[in-house]
């Protein structure tokens, strides 16, 4: 088998066979596919049956622990491709992606490839949601969400890797809910693996429809991302403090009742939020949004970042 696509699902019976129809047809690679559901209660489950019933090369696995990192886990020992790529179920890939990821191995340029995520909303909020996640304002410097240049990475999303990576750096920390494929390629660039980022493969990657939902993601991303530094203190990086670092800084506004300079950090950030809310090609009531945006996705991780520092640092 050449490749083994591990696909982690839960309720995702809207989405779930047209996902695996596209996924088949998207280039010649020899493929299976696993899905690995986590307790769906919709008809996840009996859809992915019926798809399995008239292929071998698709298969359900159960994953009672329910996450990611425990599904994959489960899922690795069953797989017999060369090469494995973990993918979600949300996103939709382009043609050839599998097969450029794999020529790009075997070119021995890398030994994990991946494509730029390109962020869609299905509501106007989701659509400023969008547009602040591919925003360096936003996000930092995530290479795979704001980069459009062929590069080396820290990190890429729905990634294709050789089996042997795996064999060699261990399978995902069960441990993290959250950010484990961040840990888990930050354990490879320190073991000397190289991660290549393809900007020409565009993933479509369908971001959450509301502030709520949003606030509870990125939350979750600031709370495990300490647990993410103390295993592999070589994946640390600034934009991992700004948020924390922001929040702290709210809480000491009131002392600008004293000092009116103590004002000029929200100032330089609301300009800030202004133009990258203003100055792009986003219709004017996409752009009237994200100015709730920022700071949301600020404030959470920051919220989240300082919990976990208390959760997986302070009391662990």
């Amino acid at each position: 088998m050449r490749l083994s696509i591990i696909i982690p699902t839960l309720n995702e019976s809207s989405h779930i066979k047209n996902l695996v129809n596209t996924i088949k047809t998207l280039d010649n690679t020899e493929k299976e596919i696993l899905i690995v559901d986590g307790g769906s209660t919709d008809d996840t489950v009996a859809q992915v049956k019926k798809l399995a019933e008239n292929s071998s090369n698709i298969r359900l696995v159960e994953n009672p622990d329910k996450y990611v990192s425990q599904g994959f886990n489960r899922a690795f020992q069953l797989t017999r491709g060369q090469y494995i790529s973990l993918i979600g179920a949300h996103s939709i890939y382009p043609k050839g992606y599998f097969s450029t990821c794999i020529q790009e191995i075997e070119s021995g340029s890398c030994n994990v490839a991946g494509g730029r995520l390109v962020h869609k909303g299905d509501s106007n909020i989701g659509r400023a949601i969008s547009y602040c996640m591919s925003s360096k304002f936003g996000v930092g410097d995530t290479e795979f969400r704001t980069m459009r240049k062929k590069m080396y990475v820290d990190s890429v999303a729905f990634a294709v890797y050789h089996r042997s990576v795996f064999e060699s750096a261990g399978l995902l920390d069960e441990e993290l809910i959250r950010n484990q494929d961040d840990e888990f390629h930050y354990r490879l660039n320190k073991a000397g693996f190289r991660i290549l980022m393809l900007p020409d493969l565009e993933i479509i990657y369908f971001v959450r429809d509301s502030l709520a939902k949003l606030f509870s993601q990125y939350y979750q991303y600031g709370f495990y991302k300490p647990l993410v530094i103390k295993k592999v203190r070589s994946g640390m990086r600034v934009r991992h403090l700004i948020p924390s670092l922001f929040v702290l800084y709210l809480f000491t506004l009131p002392i600008a009742i004293f000092w009116l300079w103590w004002l000029i950090p929200i100032i330089i950030y609301t300009i800030g939020a202004f133009i990258y809310s203003f100055f792009n090609d986003a219709p004017l009531k996409i752009k009237m949004i994200m100015p709730l945006v920022f700071p949301v996705l600020h404030i959470s991780y920051g919220i989240g970042f300082l919990a976990g520092i208390r959760k997986w640092l302070i009391f662990k």
